[in-house]
């Protein structure tokens, strides 16, 4: 029951970021995440750190977009600051 209440609530998430065309960009994922990660209770970000925390046990398309998941985040915090500080401030 765990897994399947994960899966659903995985496709919750990925259901907004379908593709113009239909296609789901994170169909990849759903296999590995309920491998990986099918007992992780969800809320809070645990899946997504569950998969992340398995990148190199996951699928070649998986690890592709869990690294660029990575590559997005990264970008964020350069730009923003991390979660609770205050943002970088930028001189020109």
């Amino acid at each position: 029951m765990k897994s399947l209440t994960a899966l659903a609530f995985a496709l919750a998430l990925t259901a907004p970021a379908l593709a113009k065309d239909g296609s789901d960009p994170f169909a990849a994922c759903h296999q590995d995440m309920q491998r990986l990660c099918g007992d992780v209770k969800p809320g809070e970000g645990r899946i997504i750190k569950c998969m992340m925390d398995n990148e190199a046990r996951a699928s070649a398309g998986c690890a592709a977009l869990i690294a660029k998941k990575r590559e997005k985040e990264a970008n964020v915090q350069q730009t923003h600051g991390q979660p609770g500080k205050p943002p970088k401030t930028v001189k020109h």
